[in-house]
């Protein structure tokens, strides 16, 4: 008699469905491993541009839910960064479902149904989050750093342009006299609306000034 789990698919971008990770591409090997060990997938739950970041997602609740009223047995996931990335997350999981129910990965061959499959999992999650989390620091130390160079961080900030160089920010004459004139209005008393009405210049993609636009360079 074949055993019956949920399949659970996810991605959180077009990028990763374009990468191998496609829901179709996730729900057929998951199909192809249930063959194998005499599993039946009675049905495959998807999320949809959802991130692993939490698990509050409409497919994995609906997961929890089927698992709680025992109208099945397990789920099959294709990789655990389907399930989540957190420690934390997994601690709930391992206390709340995988003590109970029957969790497999295809790719990262666990089986929580041993006790080496759950090591294997806790393994996986504590070096996937370290991983993460060097990333994280390395990624800052490289932002502080362009910062005390004066190099551009992100989005050029109104006001300021590119250098001829491409890389140092200086001011912007047009606009720096854009926000000179709007803070001058709202010295006078004007209200952010009133502002957007007579105002006469248009902002950098050829468009009038919006009222939220304009409250936040009077603000810079």
């Amino acid at each position: 008699m074949n055993i019956p789990m949920l399949a659970y698919c996810r991605v959180s971008t077009d990028k990763q469905a374009e990468e191998g990770m496609s829901l179709a591409a996730q729900s057929e090997q998951i199909a192809k491993y249930a063959g194998l060990y005499d599993l039946e997938i009675i049905e495959t739950i998807i999320d949809d541009g959802y991130s692993a970041s939490n698990l509050d997602r409409p497919g994995l609740k609906q997961v929890f839910s089927m698992l709680d009223a025992g109208k099945v047995q397990g789920v099959i996931i294709t990789k655990l960064d389907r399930l989540t990335r957190s420690v934390f997350d997994l601690s709930y999981l391992l206390k709340n479902y995988m003590d109970k129910y029957r969790f497999m990965s295809v790719y990262d061959k666990f089986d929580t149904d041993t006790a080496g499959g759950r090591m294997i999992l806790s393994i996986l999650t504590t070096v996937s989050q370290w991983e993460r989390e060097v990333i994280s620091e390395r990624t800052k130390a490289v932002l502080s750093h362009k910062k005390s160079k004066g190099e551009r961080v992100g989005n050029i900030p109104y006001g300021k342009k590119l250098s001829s160089d491409g890389v140092h920010l200086e001011p912007d004459n047009v606009e720096q006299k854009i926000i000179s004139t709007i803070k001058s209005m709202r010295a006078e008393g004007m209200t952010y609306d009133r502002i957007s009405k007579a105002f006469t210049y248009n902002n950098r993609t050829g468009k009038p000034f919006t009222i939220s636009a304009i409250h936040r360079i009077a603000n810079i």
